[in-house]
């Protein structure tokens, strides 16, 4: 935030930025949040708990406080729990699997709806989780970025097995372009690598992403710090 001053909440706290991750089980939400929040990586989770995690940043001088929710849908769960909870939304799918890819378009759909009935702005990411797994990959690179530009949304692919900043990217991605419709400003670390310095420049701002009736009517018109976990993990051995 060089040469901003900063951003306090009206009560005088730290501004907050809520990450809602959703996607199909198995593809990795868990093990992205954690990889973010501690920089481990843990292969196995319990995939019916859902939890919220909070981390304390520092930007340059600027504290933030990011609460992280780390869905789990299940057939009596409500949608709206994390979509009026949400700033910013990661959309993720494994790239060894088409069921999570489809899932992920309707994630897309979900998201999209929500903040076309609200008039809402919000920050949405496609993931593509588990590239250290590229010999199984059924989703190729292309094809993401084309779902993601279908939509209008960003996209990255990542994986939480291997460097810590590759998730970090992704998060503080969002995290810029939240900061930005709340603020009015882009936030910037005190120091990017050249690498980070590459990653954000070749992503796009991640706005609130299109649905299928908007692709539609458009159609039709042209025709005319501290970490705090709240979240308990049954780990695997």
């Amino acid at each position: 935030m060089s040469g901003r001053g900063k951003v306090f909440h009206r009560n005088g706290g730290v501004p907050e930025y809520n990450i809602a991750l959703v996607g199909s089980l198995g593809v990795g939400k868990s093990a992205l949040t954690v990889k973010y929040i501690t920089k481990r990586f843990i292969m196995e989770y319990d995939p019916d708990l859902e939890g919220t995690y909070t981390k304390h940043e520092d930007w340059d001088g600027q504290e933030l406080l990011v609460n992280i929710m780390d869905t789990c849908d299940k057939d009596d769960s409500e949608a709206m729990r994390y979509l009026k909870w949400a700033d910013g939304f990661l959309v993720v799918y494994s790239i060894t699997s088409r069921q999570s890819f489809d899932k992920a378009r309707e994630y897309l759909e979900l998201v999209t709806q929500h903040l076309k009935n609200t008039s809402r702005e919000c920050p949405v990411a496609l993931v593509g989780n588990k590239i250290d797994l590229e010999r199984y990959r059924q989703i190729s690179k292309a094809e993401g970025a084309s779902l993601a530009a279908e939509v209008d949304c960003s996209f990255f692919e990542t994986t939480a097995a291997e460097e810590f900043e590759h998730v970090e990217g992704v998060f503080q991605r969002v995290l810029q372009d939240i900061h930005q419709e709340k603020y009015g400003h882009v936030l910037q670390p005190l120091v990017i690598s050249e690498d980070k310095a590459a990653f954000f420049a070749s992503s796009r701002r991640p706005k609130s992403p299109r649905g299928t009736s908007d692709r539609k009517e458009e159609k039709n018109t042209a025709k005319k710090t501290p970490t705090t976990f709240n979240k308990l993990f049954k780990i695997f051995n």
